[in-house]
This record gives structure tokens, C-alpha cells and sequence, in this order.
């Protein structure tokens, strides 16, 4: 083995990616960029949920003693420091929960305590919105808990007296959960709330590679510059080249919804043909920023550099992982110009409470104006861009 040898070929390697400046800065800029973001929001305090308690109860008295529980699940309730309560008339709480403002709502009738001193139950009457499991089964707990807190002092309560005023019947009170669900259901899980999100993420990721080095493969072989000697125009070839790319997209599409649907048996709400409207669009996306992307990239390192700058970074800021309104205020609008955030929302939507895409119009329309937009910035830039 000769050392001198060794030396020479690892300081040549060494210059040449000293020489490639770009290589060096994404090398050092793309670490920088995305552990500044995951610090920021590692270190963001979830947000507390909010609950609504729609308290009727009239309360009971036997004897000498008077007894509201509603009350004083009430007050227990607000002591609680992992969600904010809010008293509410039923109305007003159908309404707020309908609207997504609501996370749970207890219903507490007028013989709430009457119920509880006849059947030995503290019954809790509880709809949870249901579109993230996680949060219902957190809550669910919660409830449980307060209830317990609610009866600390009243394990037993008074239903009678005898006729010569002495000694009382008493049994002990448990709370029971009623629960119902505005979406979802008590069969949900957490990898039926991640898996619509995986769904994005994973046809955006994989068509991104695909295109990315399929179109600068296109550039090194010379065909790209062959095409531009001709009268074909630059809006042309980038359309060509995406449909090309697309079929591909949407067939890896179809498989990624179709295995996390029937293979992994997630549970889920709406229609797939709306899913696949949204995955199609993202693909659309997908394919044009690879295109994009890859204009600026004179090897195949290069373009898999893209990869944790464009990917990872929308993982972590597109609501995949943080809820996008716990986000500090300076990243969200960030946030909300990334495909991916609005893909999840209505992956989201559709899947775990049943939307239409009228009901998703809004995140349609943002993804075909993201797709417009990589479009048109693919046809300037493919034709000036030289090897």
C-alpha cells in the first residue's frame, strides 16, 4: 500500500469539490437552513386545545343535602390546564365544533346529577371533532380524569335516609364517557391522521427525484440543446417533458394511495377519486419543480442536494409534522407558500372528515397557481441554462 498515493488521490477529490462552489454551498447552507427550522419549532409550545361545556344541570337535593355536579365538573374543568373551556349554550357549541373552532363539547343535561344519584354514573356526554385521533384520545383521558377530580369529594352520595334519620345509603359513583364523533371515529389512529399526509409527501418526494434526474439526464445527453436548435418553442418542451413525466407521477400516485388504502387498511372518509384529484395536482407540481430545479444543477450530486432543501423542508413547515398555526408568525407565510401544505389540508379534509373539493377550493386553487407559477419559471429558465 503506498501512502503517497493515497495522499494524491484524496487531495485531488478534495480540490475538485472545492472547486465546485455550488456543491459547497448547499453543503453548508442546507444543514444551516433546516436545523435553524426544526429548532424554532421544537421548541414551540403546542397550543392548548379548547372545549365547550354546554352545562344545564339543574343540580339535586335529598334531605339536607344540595349537590350540583354540573357545576362542579365545571369547575374542575377549568382548572385544567391542557385545554381551555369555554361555556357555551347548545347552539353556539354545535355550531363552533361544526366550524372546526371546538376541539370537544360536554353536554351536561338538566338532571345530570339526578342521573348520577340513580345510577351510581357520573355520565359524560362528550363529541369530540375527531379529525385528529391523537387529540380525541388525549382529551378522552383528560375527561376521564376530571371526572374522577369531580367526585373526589363526593365518592359516595346521599339517596335516602330511614325513618328515624340515622344512617344513610350510599354507593360509590364512576364516570362513564359517552362519546360520539363529528369525523372520524373511535377506530382512528394516528397513522389514519399521518397517512393522508405520507400519501403527499411520499408522490411528492419520489416524483421530484424522477423528474429531476430524468430532465438533467435529457441535459447532458444533448437532447435538450437539439431541441432548442429547432422551432419548438421553451413552453413547449417544458409541457412535453411534463407529460412525459407525468404519467409516470400519477402511476406512483395510484400505487401510494392504493397500498396505504387497502394494504395498511387505514380508516378513512370521502371519496378516493377527490384524493387522487389533489395527489395529481401535487404531481403536477412535483414534476415542474424538478424540471426547475434541475436546470441549476450540472451533475446528478447536485440535484439530490435539492432533495433536503425542497423536501424536508416542506415536511417540516407543511404540516406533516407541526400544526401550521402553532408556527411562529414569520414562518407561516413561508408555510403557506409551499405545495405541500396545501396538499396535506386537503388530503386532510377529504380523508379524515369527508370534504368535497368544493370544500377544498381553496387549496385546489393554490396548487394550480403554484403549478402555473413552476411552469412558467421552467420555460425561462430551461433554454438559457448551459452544461
Amino acid at each position: 500500500m503506498n501512502l503517497s498515493r493515497i495522499i494524491i488521490l484524496a487531495r485531488r477529490v478534495a480540490q475538485q469539490l472545492v472547486a465546485d462552489k455550488r456543491t459547497l454551498a448547499l453543503i453548508i447552507v442546507v444543514p444551516v437552513i433546516l436545523l435553524t427550522v426544526a429548532g424554532v419549532l421544537i421548541r414551540v409550545e403546542p397550543s392548548g386545545l379548547t372545549i365547550a361545556v354546554v352545562n344545564q344541570d339543574e343540580g339535586l337535593t335529598v334531605g339536607s343535602q344540595s349537590v350540583n355536579l354540573g357545576d362542579r365538573l365545571t369547575e374542575n374543568l377549568q382548572n385544567f390546564d391542557i385545554f381551555q373551556t369555554k361555556l357555551m349554550d347548545a347552539d353556539d357549541a354545535k355550531q363552533k365544533i361544526e366550524d372546526g373552532e371546538l376541539d370537544a363539547v360536554i353536554t351536561l343535561p338538566p338532571d345530570f346529577s339526578a342521573q348520577a344519584a340513580q345510577s351510581r354514573q357520573l355520565n359524560l356526554n362528550v363529541q369530540f371533532e375527531g379529525s385528529n385521533p391523537t387529540v380525541a384520545e388525549r382529551l378522552r383521558n383528560a375527561f376521564e380524569r376530571v371526572g374522577d377530580q369531580a367526585l373526589a369529594g363526593l365518592a359516595t352520595l346521599q339517596t335516602g335516609t330511614d325513618s328515624g334519620g340515622g344512617n344513610s345509603s350510599t354507593a360509590a359513583i364512576e364516570t362513564n364517557l359517552q362519546a360520539t364523533y363529528l369525523n372520524g371515529g373511535p377506530e382512528f389512529d394516528t397513522l389514519d391522521y399521518t397517512a393522508s399526509a405520507l400519501i403527499g409527501v411520499f408522490v411528492f418526494l419520489f416524483v421530484f427525484i424522477l423528474t429531476s434526474i430524468s430532465f438533467l439526464r435529457e441535459r447532458l445527453a444533448g437532447t435538450l440543446e437539439r431541441l432548442q436548435a429547432t422551432p419548438i418553442q421553451p413552453l413547449e418542451i417544458i409541457i412535453g417533458y411534463m407529460l412525459g413525466f407525468l404519467i409516470f407521477g400519477l402511476l406512483q400516485g395510484v400505487i401510494t394511495l392504493l397500498y396505504t388504502v387497502f394494504v395498511l387498511n387505514i380508516h378513512y372518509h370521502g371519496n378516493l377519486l377527490n384524493v387522487f384529484v389533489i395527489e395529481s395536482l401535487l404531481v403536477v407540481v412535483s414534476v415542474n419543480l424538478g424540471i426547475f430545479l434541475s436546470t441549476f444543477a450540472r451533475n446528478e450530486f447536485q440535484v439530490l442536494q435539492f432533495i433536503p432543501l425542497v423536501v424536508v423542508t416542506q415536511v417540516f413547515l407543511g404540516g406533516v409534522l407541526w400544526p401550521i398555526e402553532e408556527m411562529p408568525g414569520w414562518l407561516q407565510p413561508i408555510a403557506y407558500m409551499m405545495p405541500l401544505t396545501h396538499a396535506n389540508t386537503a388530503l386532510r379534509a377529504i380523508m379524515m372528515t369527508g370534504e368535497s373539493l368544493g370544500g377544498v377550493w381553496v387549496q385546489i386553487a393554490a396548487l394550480v397557481a403554484i403549478g402555473a407559477a413552476v411552469i412558467g419559471l421552467s420555460a425561462r429558465t430551461a433554454g438559457r441554462v448551459r452544461m
